[in-house]
């Protein structure tokens, strides 16, 4: 992430924090000058010896690149996996950042890699999806693709999500210039990771039953469980929930059914 030495200096605390994620890269005048990111034990290890051989022991006594205690730890102090800035700075950031970001109600959301199993089930889900809508004016589209909801379509309460699955129609009507998609999905599909089950069964719940969509899929690849809303005026209006041993079938889309686990 590249950000302003007026930045760095108007907004140091935040920049810290978001640096445990990945480097920040301080310019002026257009060119960068520092870069800010995190310091751990290794870096120490590697600063004070003279020997880097030993960093890279065939035992694997120093080689610890990745302590999930540790991260867990720092995510807990520093609440690293959710912060609040406004939408302008997460669009700076956004937009310069390889990472992958959700925006709900203000809060930033650092995404996660899948697993093989949320990943599976995404492309199977895909293809049934594709197969059903050949020949319709929709069509089924895969994460990472970013969606911006407004509540109750208030440009003051701006959301970007990135759903697993989202199904839309006439969709080169509502992209702008730059490629975007601005429009609001008829369907979206969120399927539950470890880390991921709070905010994909409720803040999205509620975030997407505020915006004007239509159907909510949210799908556990491991029970094999299903939970399918239907809103309306944004309220709930009707919900399915199917077992592992059914078939879940959308309300919105008559016929396209799908099997959580096969």
């Amino acid at each position: 992430m590249k950000v302003t030495s007026s930045d760095i200096k108007n907004s140091f605390g935040k920049y810290l924090r978001l640096c445990s994620m990945e480097p920040i890269y301080i310019t002026k005048n257009g060119e960068v000058i520092a870069k800010l990111m995190n310091h751990t034990e290794e870096d120490e290890i590697i600063e004070n010896s003279g020997n880097l051989r030993q960093i890279y022991d065939v035992d694997g006594t120093l080689n610890k690149l990745y302590d999930p205690q540790r991260v867990s730890e720092a995510i807990e102090a520093y609440n690293m996996s959710r912060m609040k800035m406004t939408y302008d700075e997460f669009k700076t950031m956004n937009d310069s950042s390889q990472h992958r970001y959700e925006y709900i109600d203000g809060e930033v959301y650092m995404l996660a890699s899948p697993n093989v199993y949320h990943q599976r089930l995404v492309s199977r889900l895909h293809i049934t999806m594709d197969q059903y809508l050949t020949g319709k004016p929709c069509d089924v589209f895969m994460s990472p693709f970013d969606v911006t909801l407004l509540r109750r379509g208030n440009e003051k309460f701006t959301n970007i999500v990135q759903p697993d699955l989202l199904v839309i129609c006439n969709w080169k009507e509502d992209t702008d210039s730059s490629g975007r998609y601005q429009g609001i999905p008829r369907l979206l599909v969120e399927v539950l990771s470890p880390g991921n089950t709070q905010k994909e069964m409720f803040t999205k719940l509620d975030l997407y039953r505020d915006s004007g969509v239509e159907e909510y899929w949210l799908v556990d690849p491991l029970k094999g469980n299903a939970i399918i809303y239907r809103f309306a005026d944004y309220a709930i209006v009707e919900t399915e929930v199917f077992s592992g041993d059914e078939a879940c079938e959308s309300m919105i889309y008559k016929g396209l059914t799908f099997k959580v686990l096969e």
